[in-house]
């Protein structure tokens, strides 16, 4: 039984001062030496039925006086107690040393030692079955056969204290946010841990939908009458339109915030907020508890850092009150739109996609804020909610599912467009400005750009009998207004189901969104990329570089009916090189650890 783990979890009236020293005392006399025999021995549970655990880690030395120590130490137990039960559970490795060192040491437990034999194949089912024995007073020993050796007890512990966790969201109000983190929120409940998700009304019915408490919060867009009179005193509204305004609206609604989570219960352990939003950063300072940013694009190096909205009178009056009333500076480590923890910022990338801090302003200010990738966060299409501003007759219409497996079933290519919910809504009627202004489109409109792709693929594929396409025009009642008739060969709708729809396509003409671009990297779908802003266009570089995607910069300039017939029809050519890279990038997403390894990181970090 070389390589032998012991767990000892041994309960009693003992305290466990005199439990641990009495253990240590035996273990010294029975193991030589005792400096390299006994690794580790520290008190990890208190006041339930488990008293202490002590653990003898690749015990070289006598093997069998470990074994004998324990066993000895049940029958002295058993003879002060003769009508007591005395159980060992015992964790032998799902391998072939395992189970013979189990059947051993089953033998050696006499029949009155009751006894359970269970198989583990990961330090996963140890905690549970940590989690399990502090609630069964039966069980008076463990132990762990050919297996946890590198285990961290510290962190299993605290893993199965979790259940009685809470974990507080504090989100922004749009799809392309609130839809990676609903994995999370899912993976949490199903730990036990309490969810309580703070945004606004509109995403209401699909964070209940997981399990989680809802808490209404005010969109960072939008300030009141009453809050522009406070911080725009004689200004119009347009002075501090987002991102900017996130400032003044967390200032206002701070002490209504930090009043009703003070009052929640259990208290909140943790604070996941958007990165977007300081009040996230602020509650969570101010409760004395651990924040972790959720980063749903790539990385910091994606965001144009906005330094000079940080001079508006505007931010510069709310970020002093934050300031003066919670003592924190929100632009210590970041600024506007890049409010990170100083604990942890998880990335819903992959390594090969993130974006680490780029500009000179970003690598001085984030020199100490900590980054990890921890893979996308695709939530299913049950758990997610495909527009935040669509009807609900629009979420419930159906596509001609039969018509599209028919096309496929001929051999038909079938073509997804999409150019994501934020043009089709809070952008459709204004001007994108400035903040397109670095892609050549700040004197388009959502409605002038998304109308100005749909225009472009009706004349690449309208002719094109061998093509199908499907393509997602938004929730607006004017989104075809002024367009020519659609052709035969295309099948248009307010909102689509995503996911469905890229199980079944060949290529997806995109805006270049976060979700989107892993959604179908993960389906191994190329992409042709025709950005607008924030982080559209450094995804669509991204893309680019590793070889599954075309992208169409400045797409005033460069996208032409011509131009995207040319580039999808490439990507149709079997084996082609763009399908081969999306495939082999699909493979890294999937070896990124997934939802349950991004959980470990939010509650624990770095934890060895």
């Amino acid at each position: 039984m070389g390589g032998l783990s012991v767990l000892w979890a041994a309960m009693g009236n003992e305290t466990a001062s005199q439990l641990q020293a009495s253990l240590r005392a035996a273990v010294s006399a029975l193991l030589q030496p005792p400096k390299e025999a006994l690794k580790q021995a520290t008190i990890v549970f208190e006041g339930g039925t488990a008293a202490a655990v002590m653990v003898l880690r690749n015990v070289r030395e006598d093997n069998g006086r470990a074994l004998l120590e324990m066993l000895e130490h049940l029958r002295l137990r058993r003879a002060n107690a003769p009508n007591t039960h005395i159980t060992v559970r015992v964790l032998a490795a799902a391998d072939h040393d395992g189970i013979c060192a189990a059947h051993i040491l089953s033998q050696l437990l006499d029949i009155r030692v009751k006894h359970t034999l269970q198989p583990v194949w990961e330090n996963a089912d140890i905690a549970q079955h940590i989690k399990h024995v502090e609630n069964d007073t039966e069980v008076l020993s463990m132990v762990l056969l050919n297996c946890g050796a590198s285990t961290d007890l510290e962190k299993l512990v605290s893993e199965s204290k979790m259940s009685e966790g809470h974990v507080v969201f504090v989100m922004m109000p749009s799809t392309g946010h609130v839809n990676p983190s609903l994995p999370i929120v899912v993976e949490l409940k199903s730990r036990g841990v309490i969810v309580t998700y703070y945004v606004h009304e509109q995403f209401r019915e699909v964070v209940e939908a997981t399990g989680a408490n809802w808490r209404q919060m005010q969109r960072p867009h939008d300030l009141t009458d009453e809050q522009a009179t406070k911080y725009l005193p004689g200004l119009e509204k347009t002075s501090c339109l987002f991102p900017a305004s996130a400032v003044p609206v967390a200032a206002a609604i701070l002490p209504s915030l930090l009043s009703d989570m003070e009052n929640l219960h259990p208290r909140p352990s943790l604070i996941l907020y958007d990165p977007l939003l300081p009040q996230g950063l602020v509650v969570a300072q101010q409760l004395q508890i651990p924040s972790v940013s959720l980063l749903t694009f790539t990385g910091p190096g994606v965001v144009s850092s906005q330094t000079s909205l940080e001079m508006n009178p505007v931010v510069q009056r709310s970020a002093q009150e934050i300031k003066q009333v919670y003592g924190i500076d929100i632009f210590a480590h970041g600024t506007i739109g890049e409010f990170y923890s100083m604990d942890r910022n998880t990335v819903a990338t992959v390594e090969r996609l993130f974006a680490p801090p780029s500009s000179s302003f970003q690598q001085e200010r984030l020199a100490k804020v900590p980054f990890r990738c921890v893979g996308p966060m695709i939530a299913s299409e049950e758990s997610r909610i495909s527009h935040a501003w669509a009807s609900a007759e629009q979420l419930d219409k159906k596509l001609p599912w039969k018509t599209i497996d028919e096309a496929r079933q001929r051999s038909k290519k079938v073509i997804y467009v999409s150019m994501g919910s934020v043009a089709t809504s809070s952008f459709w009627a204004r001007k994108f400005g400035p903040t397109a202004e670095s892609n050549g489109l700040q004197a388009f409109s959502g409605k002038e750009f998304v109308q100005f792709v749909l225009k472009a693929a009706f004349e690449a594929f309208g002719q094109e009998e061998d093509i199908l396409v499907v393509a997602a025009v938004g929730p607006q009642v004017d989104a075809l207004e002024g367009l020519p008739p659609a052709p035969e060969n295309f099948i248009l709708q307010e909102v689509v189901p995503q996911l469905q729809v890229l199980q079944k396509c060949d290529v997806f003409i995109t805006h270049g969104g976060a979700n989107s671009l892993h959604e179908a990297i993960a389906l191994a779908v190329p992409l042709v990329i025709v950005p607008m802003f924030h982080d559209q266009p450094f995804n669509a570089d991204a893309l680019v570089d590793t070889g599954a995607a075309v992208s169409f910069k400045f797409p005033s300039e460069t996208l032409s009916p011509a131009a995207l017939r040319s580039a999808v029809r490439q990507m149709l050519e079997p084996e082609n090189s763009f399908r081969l890279a999306a495939g082999e990038l699909s493979h890294q997403m999937a070896r990124s650890g997934g939802v349950a390894r991004a959980v470990d990181f939010i509650l624990f970090g770095d934890a060895p």
